[in-house]
Formats: structure tokens, C-alpha cells, sequence
């Protein structure tokens, strides 16, 4: 399997504000935050076609998601917007500053052709039996 390694980095988009205008459960919010943005360097060497999923690993966990060009990224970085998708592969841990770190994580993108990426519901039940 085809997999590129990438330094990880999150923030907001404006996009995402438009979508938390209307709502997180919107479909427009929801697309927003379950997208990892790649270069296109990046995205041509794994092979990827539109609309293919692909897996988002860690050291803190993976997760399948959309994916989309930018041109404004320099080959080896991804940008993953803060979000519940997002959170699958970030530390909960904040080393004593109040905040988890969600910038320069070391991350693997691989293809995920024939996986599915999960809804906001699923990501929920999921999430609720680990409690």
C-alpha cells in the first residue's frame, strides 16, 4: 500500500465558520471538518483519484476521511481542520498548557480505497464505547 509521510497540522477555516453558522450537524460544517487538505505532490504519489478516501494515522489513533488539493502546501504537510474526525488523531494529552498539540504531529497518509468514511453518528457510537 502507497502511504506518504506528513507533518500534520490543524486550524479553522472559514468555511468551517460559514458551517457553524448553520449548524455542526449541517452538511456543509460536517464536510468542512472531515476533509484533510494535501498537496498535490503528495496526492499524485499515493495514486489518489477524487472522491477516494483515505486513512490518517498517528501515533494517537487513524481515521478515514475525504480528501482535497491545495497548492498551498509544501510537499510533506497536510492540513486537518479542528473537528471530531480531526480529534480521532490528536493527543488528548496538553503537557501542562491547557491545550492539546495540534500542530507539527507526525502523521501517515495511505489510500483507503474501499473504506468508508464514517458519519458524524458513527464517530459518536464509536466514541461511546470506549466510555
Amino acid at each position: 500500500m502507497k502511504q506518504v509521510q506528513v507533518t500534520l497540522i490543524s486550524g479553522r477555516t472559514a468555511r468551517q465558520g460559514i458551517g457553524l453558522e448553520v449548524g455542526k450537524q449541517s452538511e456543509g460544517y460536517i464536510q468542512s471538518v472531515r476533509t484533510v487538505m494535501l498537496c498535490p505532490e503528495d496526492a499524485s504519489a499515493l495514486g489518489l483519484a477524487e472522491g477516494q478516501p483515505v486513512k490518517v494515522s498517528t501515533g494517537q489513533g487513524a481515521v478515514v476521511v475525504n480528501w482535497a488539493n491545495d497548492k498551498n502546501l509544501g510537499k510533506g504537510m497536510a492540513f486537518f481542520t479542528y473537528g471530531l474526525w480531526a480529534n480521532q488523531v490528536y493527543a488528548s494529552s496538553t503537557d501542562g498548557t491547557g491545550m492539546p498539540i495540534l500542530k507539527g504531529i507526525d502523521a501517515t497518509i495511505s489510500s483507503a480505497e474501499g473504506e468508508k468514511v464514517l458519519s458524524l453518528g458513527e464517530i459518536v457510537e464509536s466514541l461511546k464505547g470506549g466510555l
